[in-house]
């Protein structure tokens, strides 16, 4: 850390922070100003500390951290250039609530207490000013969701993971993608050792803020010299990792262990990188371990499609795909699928519950929408994976049937290891919460979504979790989608939430346990309409799902809600073809009337 004083008011002091205050109060500002510097990775301060001073960031940025008593740390905000730190703290008095890390090398200017109360003294709106900013800060954390929102990075370093080397052209290709999807007036450059003017830290902090404040989107290429690579990554906002598939050693490099250290786990993209689009995809799971990106994504080398998806992540345009849970309802998803697709809006990641995730693994998988239909034909109508009862103790079916054609089907292929993002929800009754599947056998995952409760029996995962379907906790998992990437969201809702559902059956017409074994036995119909097992576990889908689309959606989803087939249950997969060609026809109708949709499209 250094420690000069700041003798002219300088852009830092000139933010819009003290836009209304006079040329004396800042001028009295920036001469009791200490300058410090932070390289990144540093902290500032940490939770704990005694808050007996106030920091105006000049240049760089900074994490808030927050440990809890296990030791777990979060990130639960972002501190940008021109804006206070530790303001909270430091009128309240007490000890810092928070650590502070610099995401790469900042500049703050530092106000310790008898420095303050001297300024402050005399120039009253200095306080005035600041107490707007404490204000400001409290009304930001009450709005705030607990996990702070995934956001864009626009300073970008890009390294070799494990012992992979860049292919040629590979950042040219994405950059080129970058511009297409930020529009033909975007900035965005490839930026080389040799492009740096001067070999200092300042040199380099000074060069990016002019890049920076000119809006421009940076690709730091930190591969080389050690010196240049930790530069580079402890200045960068994100990391972009790029691993050979092929023929690259996972084993995490010296340029890597050190980029770590300024860049959290957050802010960590892996391209896992392939020749071409027939080549299997593998060893995902060794390129993951210890490296903790927040997301990974498999680039072929012959597909500008996948080059494209990599550029929408990177800029925030990622397209996301959240599907609801209903049994064979879920058909319309695969509607909804061909739809979007025939009108060129991309889906770059996929999240779903029960059926959701069913119809979402199997086009995560690379299955078109009629392999994924004849697949639920076979399981369903031709196998009967849904229509073997078993004594009632763990459930009213067999799982066995439906256990093998999921196994088969989906594989045992981890669901790191699929072309495209993919999610699964299920209830974890071990812990009362819900269970995001990210990894694992993709079976797994769906047959753990899908276990509707006393339908099927929960499904044990091998840490002894007890996961049942996904649908009674969270039927629509856009929330989840929202924390794993930025950008827009398709929903797609099933069922009628707008009409009640009542019927003309009296409750003490219910049948008793005598009559309903015999009618069992001799396959009689129900004489009244009294609500079966199946139909109750459909409508609290609907319930799900209609709870799901009046709060949790954000300006930045888009609802679908295809019309579903008069009377059709759950259970009823004849059905599912003429479903999806109702729900394509839908998206068709909603591209001419959403414009929001109308806008993804191509």
């Amino acid at each position: 850390m250094g420690d000069s004083r700041q003798t002219q008011p300088a852009d830092w002091i000139r933010s819009a922070l003290f836009a209304d205050l006079s040329d004396a109060a800042l001028t009295a500002l920036a001469e009791a100003a200490e300058r410090r510097t932070i390289k990144g990775g540093d902290y500032l301060v940490r939770q704990g500390d005694d808050a007996d001073a106030l920091y105006f960031v000049s240049t760089g940025h900074f994490r808030v951290i927050i440990t809890d008593e296990a030791g777990q740390q979060k990130t639960v905000a972002r501190i940008e250039s021109g804006e206070p730190v530790g303001e909270l703290a430091f009128f309240a008095g007490g000890t810092r609530t928070a650590s502070l890390q610099a995401s790469r090398d900042s500049e703050v200017m530092a106000l310790d207490r008898a420095a303050y109360d001297k300024v402050a003294k005399e120039y009253p709106e200095v306080t005035a000013a600041l107490l707007k900013a404490v204000s400001k800060r409290l009304a930001d954390v009450t709005a705030k969701t607990p996990s702070m929102a995934t956001r864009t990075s626009r300073v970008i370093a890009c390294l070799n993971a494990g012992g992979s080397t860049m292919p040629e052209g590979l950042l040219d290709r994405l950059a080129e993608q970058m511009r297409a999807v930020l529009g033909s007036d975007a900035k965005v450059h490839i930026v080389r050792q040799a492009d740096v003017p001067g070999s200092g830290d300042a040199d380099y902090q000074q060069w990016l803020y002019a890049r920076e404040s000119a809006g421009e989107w940076l690709l730091i290429e930190a591969n080389g010299e050690a010196a240049w690579s930790t530069r580079a990554t402890r200045n960068a906002d994100a990391l972009l990792l790029f691993a050979d598939a092929q023929n690259g050693d996972p084993s995490i490099n010296d340029h890597e262990r050190a980029a770590f250290t300024a860049i959290d786990a957050d802010s960590r993209t892996l391209a896992i990188v392939r020749q071409t689009s027939d080549a299997p995809i593998e060893r995902s799971l060794d390129w993951l371990k210890d490296r903790d990106p927040h997301l990974h994504h498999h680039i072929a080398l012959d597909s500008d499609g996948d080059f494209a998806r990599l550029a929408r992540f990177m800029t925030g345009n990622a397209v996301g795909l959240v599907l609801a849970g209903g049994g064979a309802l879920g058909c319309a998803h695969l509607g909804i699928v061909r739809g979007l697709r025939q009108s060129g809006v991309p889906i770059d990641y996929i999240g779903g519950t029960s059926a959701g995730a069913a119809m979402g693994g199997a086009i995560a998988q690379g299955l078109s929408v009629e392999e994924t239909l004849d697949q639920m034909e076979a399981m369903f109508i031709e196998a009967k994976a849904m229509k073997r009862f078993t004594v009632p103790v763990h459930s009213l079916l067999d799982p066995a049937v439906f256990d093998h054609e999921l196994s088969t089907r989906y594989s045992q292929k981890d669901i790191a290891d699929q072309p495209l993002g993919f999610f699964a929800i299920s209830t974890n009754l071990s812990t009362n919460d819900l269970f995001i599947h990210r990894h694992g056998p993709l079976w797994e995952a769906v047959r753990a979504s899908g276990s509707l409760p006393t339908i099927l029996p929960p499904f044990i995962d091998s840490d002894g979790n007890i996961l049942i379907d996904g649908g009674v906790l969270d039927n629509i998992p856009v929330t989840v989608m929202r924390k794993i990437k930025p950008g827009p969201n398709i929903v797609v809702g099933l069922g009628d939430t707008s009409t009640a559902w009542r019927i003309d059956a009296e409750y003490n017409a219910l049948r008793s346990r005598v009559r309903l074994a015999r009618d069992v036995l001799l396959r009689r119909p129900a004489p009244d309409d009294f609500p079966s097992i199946v139909d109750i576990m459909s409508r609290s889908m609907v319930v799900a799902s209609r709870i799901a689309s009046r709060s949790m959606l954000s300006d930045n989803d888009i609802l679908l809600q295809p019309p579903i087939i008069e009377g059709m249950q759950i259970l009823d997969w004849h059905l599912g073809r003429e479903q999806a060609e109702k729900a394509a026809e839908y998206v068709a109708q909603q591209l001419g009337e959403n414009e929001e949709l109308a806008r993804l499209a191509s």
